[in-house]
């Protein structure tokens, strides 16, 4: 092993995966370095009696089985893609209320249907909301696209949609058109996939996110999304890089303003030109590199952003099949009532939730857990600091409450899932804290608001010379897919100041 690279990524979450993957293609020597003995962060998968569970994915957008998006493009370029195989989700998600149910199907044309039947009265509004929400996506896309950038005003008038819905929340959009607090609910149903309520999330990344799913429609992965982050490394590893796990790393040093290199916690020291951290930029810079080596003004910069919740997940291996417990969809939503605001004002307290999500796993992967048994996961979101705050001797037993209120929502979509339960598992903010070094054990990075959408989110560009960070703290944002991406973008970034660099000397 050398002592000497051209980059060294710090943490094999998807961020770190995809950057030092992207690198290595590029011809550049890499190293990456992960505390834990495997690799993926929220990417993998974990061993409880006889299932193995998926940690967290549960739906991956940006793929496609035939109109490829972003994320299999990137992937395919990356030479991951063909090491991986993607399992098609028939639908998006089934919306569950206390008097009634509806199940959205992907594609625009069967998505708009399938919302007018269950709401004639808001056919209009909806049709309406629709385009407006599919104009904006194409629009976007093509800014996303320019290789120049114009002038602001040039770009103003090329492409209003963009500027005018910027600025907004998604229910300032939504509600403009769409009246029925049932129909609004069902729209934003994925709400808990971008971490915000459609009153405080920005339209821009709920839009976006959304069109995705309904134009490519969701997929997952076979073998887990460990199988996704094993794809990586023997990737990697084939184009020249080298991974070390087990081995954190514990200082970023510096030379006159800029990244030099790191120094494990085992007192191995190396040198490079560029460190990228997929680490979130608080622990880089304060613990890593150290508070009075980074200008103060971006600790100021950071106190504009909010850190992002963390979820509680209910881990439960069955014994009996998805058949026998009444259950058909992927992704279950059970909703108390359309008031997602509540709802989410309950994530910033440790409260026992009357809603949960349901993903049994079998129904699009039927082996993925023993015959005649199930794989299902309950989730909710929850932010961390109620849970940091909580006293030690308080943990278990409030984490057992909760998850057994989670159980009992559960239960109202699938009847039986309690006495049928051969293993339970509990992870909390605190979990994800432990495990994968979470600030406040985010799973999206910081909050999405209009002011911190992906147009204004932290850059990958650090404070110092050299420095880049990736992951969901940064651009595009939090999720599987944003994740890679914010890889595929600060690879772009780092390999054009490389050629840049090459043409000047």
């Amino acid at each position: 092993m050398s002592d000497h690279y051209d980059a060294i990524i710090i943490g094999a979450g998807l961020g770190g995966l995809s950057v030092s993957t992207m690198l290595a293609r590029n011809g550049m020597r890499v190293l990456l370095l992960e505390r834990h003995n495997i690799p993926g962060g929220y990417a993998t998968s974990f061993v409880r009696g006889r299932f193995e569970f998926e940690i967290a994915l549960h739906e991956l957008s940006g793929i496609g089985p035939n109109n490829k998006g972003d994320t299999y493009r990137f992937l395919d370029y990356l030479g991951v893609a063909e090491k991986v195989e993607f399992i098609r989700v028939e639908n998006m998600y089934r919306s569950v209320f206390p008097d009634f149910e509806i199940t959205v199907p992907p594609g625009f044309e069967a998505y708009e249907a399938k919302l007018i039947e269950t709401f004639p009265k808001e056919a209009d509004g909806i049709h309406k909301f629709l385009k407006r929400l599919w104009d904006f996506a194409a629009e976007f896309t093509k800014v996303a696209q320019l290789k120049q950038q114009p002038s602001p005003l040039q770009l103003m008038l090329r492409y209003p949609k963009v500027f005018r819905y910027m600025p907004v929340t998604f229910s300032q959009v939504l509600d403009r058109d769409v009246k029925d607090p049932y129909a609004r609910a069902v729209i934003s149903q994925y709400w808990g996939y971008f971490g915000m309520p459609p009153s405080e999330i920005t339209f821009l990344y709920f839009a976006l996110g959304l069109h995705s799913y309904v134009k490519h429609g969701p997929s997952h992965i076979k073998g887990r999304s460990q199988a996704l982050s094993n794809a990586f490394v023997q990737r990697l590893e084939e184009l020249g890089g080298e991974v070390r796990f087990n081995c954190g790393v514990k200082t970023i040093t510096t030379d006159n303003g800029r990244v030099n290199g790191v120094i494990t916690d085992q007192e191995e020291a190396f040198k490079a030109d560029w460190v990228i951290s997929n680490a979130d930029p608080v622990t880089t810079c304060a613990d890593m590199i150290g508070k009075e080596n980074v200008p103060s003004s971006f600790f100021r910069k950071l106190q504009s952003s909010k850190v992002a919740a963390s979820t509680v997940n209910v881990y439960m291996g069955v014994n009996k099949s998805v058949e026998d417990l009444g259950l058909s969809e992927h992704e279950n939503f059970y909703n108390p009532d359309p008031d997602i605001q509540r709802h989410y004002e309950m994530t910033k307290h440790i409260t026992e939730p009357p809603m949960a999500l349901l993903t049994p796993y079998n129904t699009i992967y039927p082996d993925i857990s023993p015959p005649g048994t199930s794989m299902i996961v309950l989730t909710c979101l929850a932010y961390g600091d109620p849970w940091i705050k909580l006293a030690p001797d308080e943990y278990v037993d409030t984490k057992n409450r909760v998850a057994d209120a989670m159980i009992e929502v559960g239960e109202k979509m699938a009847p039986g899932l309690r006495v049928n339960t051969e293993v339970v598992e509990v992870a909390t903010p605190l979990t994800n804290m432990r495990y994968a070094g979470a600030l406040g054990g985010s799973i999206y990075g910081f909050d999405q608001p209009p002011h911190d959408s992906p147009a204004w989110r932290m850059a990958h560009k650090g404070p110092l010379d050299g420095l880049y960070f990736v992951g969901a703290w940064t651009r595009p944002g939090g999720g599987f897919g944003p994740a890679m991406l914010s890889g595929q973008m600060a690879g772009a970034q780092i390999l054009k100041q490389v050629k840049k660099a090459k043409a000047e000397a």
